[in-house]
């Protein structure tokens, strides 16, 4: 019995709070304009981002941390695996300041519509600069991807003799 009535008391509690966390975002009437939407993505965007780059941090942190012993082949895959990750983490770093960067001139021009067209050109002469960077980061992970995939069938073959 007295757990039906824990239950019962979190339940409402759990149903109470989110009630109320539904409510603080608008007051009744007022709609989301687009821009809110957008701005909702890009802090989603932003926050997962920030999430993959630590992980990612710890995964680095636990190659670094895993012995490959002295074969040079299990040394050398350690070593594509960790400049794997740090490109990973690199990419995400750059994605998440394109986030923040467009998210903040989307929320300068939401507050002062004046000189809409010299924030869009700055903000299409950041994209054209982000675009090329990832471009860069994609070409050098194929290029560790292709070494890599070299590095295993060494690696394997060696094995298999």
């Amino acid at each position: 019995m007295k757990r039906l009535g824990l239950r019962v008391l979190v339940g409402s509690v759990l149903a109470i709070s989110v009630a109320a966390c539904a409510n603080t975002g608008q007051t009744q009437g007022e709609l989301a304009t687009p821009d809110d939407s957008v701005l909702a993505l890009l802090n989603k965007g932003i926050t997962q981002l920030d999430v993959n780059i630590n992980t990612v941090s710890k995964r680095m942190n636990d190659v670094q941390q895993t012995s490959a012993g002295t074969d040079p082949a299990l040394q050398e895959l350690q070593a594509l695996d960790l400049s794997g990750w740090q490109l990973q983490q690199q990419q995400w770093v750059l994605q998440r300041n394109h986030l923040v960067l467009t998210r903040d001139t989307l929320q300068q021009v939401q507050m002062n519509r004046e000189g809409k067209s010299q924030v869009l050109a700055q903000w299409q002469q950041h994209r054209s600069q982000y675009v090329k960077a990832m471009d860069n980061l994609r070409q050098q992970r194929h290029q560790l991807e292709s070494k890599h995939l070299a590095a295993e069938a060494r690696l394997i073959e060696r094995r298999l003799q």
